[in-house]
């Protein structure tokens, strides 16, 4: 169970992935992102003050380790844009993809134990991912976007191991202290780096749609927070959680009918073997 749960949180990240990526098409990124995730906290907070009423103030480390994702996401996003803007997105995207190297080092260093099958099968997850999010191998890059793919992996796989740990003490306070983070980081951006958001201007009635692409980051967040409650060992949920990439292709091609690239195919494909490996 938990690992469908994961696997479903990958499917709603990449559809909200590919929406925020149409809006940045024409609103500045750090827009659309602080925008949309301030939908997402508007959601959480009534569903944060329904729990409240009914069980009382949670208690434990939540608090602190749900701050903890929500900074290491928002640094995690302002990094991957920069990063794209900057550098090439063949190069960028495919690095802030290994993310979920993160939670598994950890959880492997903390006592997780895999069999063979799902070990390989993680592998081949992880590497399809990575060639889904289209990797160029030719042409030179300079060291400053490397840097903030890397910088974005990080940011992005501690985020995942954070929600893991803090989902334990409640899946809704760690949410909702994780969106008041993230909220507040990213507007402190967009006030101290004016420059990423001077191009492109939201419309009034873009708002509800960019509200729900953050309601559907939250949603894959409570579903990653699910699968992390119903004792998924986070090596495990985190690599399946991280299959956003291919969601996001998918739904560019046939939505959009973009072309999709030999090496994106392949990595579908090996991304794919690897899920049947690890739930088989």
């Amino acid at each position: 169970m938990s690992a469908l749960l994961a696997i479903l949180s990958s499917v709603v990240w990449g559809t909200a992935d590919f929406g925020g990526g149409i809006f940045s098409k024409r609103i500045a990124a750090i827009r659309v992102v602080a925008i949309s995730q301030f939908g997402a906290l508007v959601v959480m907070s009534v569903a944060f003050a329904v729990q409240l009423a009914v069980s009382g103030w949670p208690a434990g480390a939540v608090w602190l380790l749900g701050a903890a994702a929500g900074a290491a996401n928002a640094l995690a996003l302002c990094c991957l844009y920069a990063g794209l803007s900057a550098g090439t997105m063949g190069v960028v995207s495919p690095i802030a993809s290994l993310g979920a190297i993160v939670p598994v080092t950890i959880g492997l260093l903390t006592g997780d134990t895999l069999g063979l099958v799902v070990g390989i099968g993680l592998a081949l997850a992880t590497a399809g991912a990575v060639l889904a999010a289209g990797p160029e191998f030719t042409g030179g890059v300079s060291r400053l976007p490397v840097l903030l793919a890397v910088c974005a992996a990080v940011g992005f796989g501690a985020s995942l191991y954070f929600v893991h740990a803090a989902s334990e003490g409640g899946v809704i306070p760690a949410l909702w202290v994780m969106r008041v983070v993230s909220v507040v980081e990213l507007a402190l951006v967009w006030r101290c780096w004016p420059g990423a958001a001077s191009v492109g201007k939201s419309r009034r009635r873009d708002l509800p749609l960019l509200f729900l692409v953050g309601c559907g980051d939250l949603s894959a967040n409570a579903l990653f927070g699910l699968a992390s409650r119903g004792g998924g060992e986070v090596s495990l949920i985190s690599v399946l959680a991280s299959l956003y990439p291919i969601a996001t292709l998918l739904l560019a091609r046939f939505v959009l009918h973009e072309r999709m690239r030999l090496i994106q195919g392949v990595g579908v494909l090996v991304a794919l073997l690897g899920v049947v490996l690890v739930v088989s």
